[in-house]
């Protein structure tokens, strides 16, 4: 049977929204959730406190987005592991806040505890708790960034960054027993590694 020019006009119109909606969801909202994370960046080196710091990520974080929130999350993540790892002058309270906002965020977020996001989550995570316990000898923040990278090694036996950050945070703990077999599963897969294959040799 022929459809009739209503029934045709309403299919248009169904279409048409239809393809307006997958528009809106994943272009405009996208667009406008990166745009506004970028300008949190532009504020970060005017900012003040760290509150100032933070509030303009806050808002991109809680702008809605079927797309990218995952993603602007890592790169916050990677960012501030890259801050804590260049400012050792960083005060011990603003550090632990600013490493709790942001484990806060990398979990606030789940990837169902398994694929490459969950497994740079994971690492995002080990890495910045390595980093903060390290410089400020914090046991609590080692002992969970020492679990994180197990983790990962589960998730991913001969990932490297996992392998060398379990290496290093032995190392920096002073459990040579632990670092050994780390670093010579390093070497066994990168033989060539002269820094790794340097610091085996001086454990005793």
């Amino acid at each position: 049977m022929p459809l009739s020019k209503k029934s045709k006009q309403l299919i248009a119109l169904f279409v048409i929204a239809s393809a307006m909606l997958l528009i809106y969801l994943s272009a405009y909202l996208p667009y406008v959730k990166a745009t506004l994370y970028i300008r949190a960046l532009s504020m970060a080196s005017q900012a003040k406190t760290l509150q100032d710091f933070l509030n303009p990520f806050q808002e991109a974080f809680n702008f809605w987005s079927p797309i990218g929130q995952p993603e602007e999350i890592r790169f916050f993540a990677s960012d501030i592991s890259g801050v804590l790892n260049q400012n050792t002058q960083l005060p011990k309270d603003v550090a632990k806040e600013l490493v709790s906002y942001t484990v806060g965020m990398l979990n606030s977020n789940p990837q169902g505890g398994k694929g490459l996001n969950y497994s740079q989550a994971l690492l995002l995570e080990a890495n910045i708790l390595s980093t903060y316990g390290k410089t400020f000898n914090d046991s609590n923040a080692l002992n969970t960034a020492e679990k994180l990278f197990k983790e990962g090694l589960k998730l991913s036996p001969t990932r490297p960054q996992f392998l060398y950050g379990l290496f290093s945070l032995y190392l920096a703990e002073g459990k040579n027993s632990d670092a050994k077999p780390i670093g010579e599963t390093i070497l066994k897969y990168w033989p060539n590694d002269k820094n790794v294959a340097s610091l085996l040799a001086n454990i005793k």
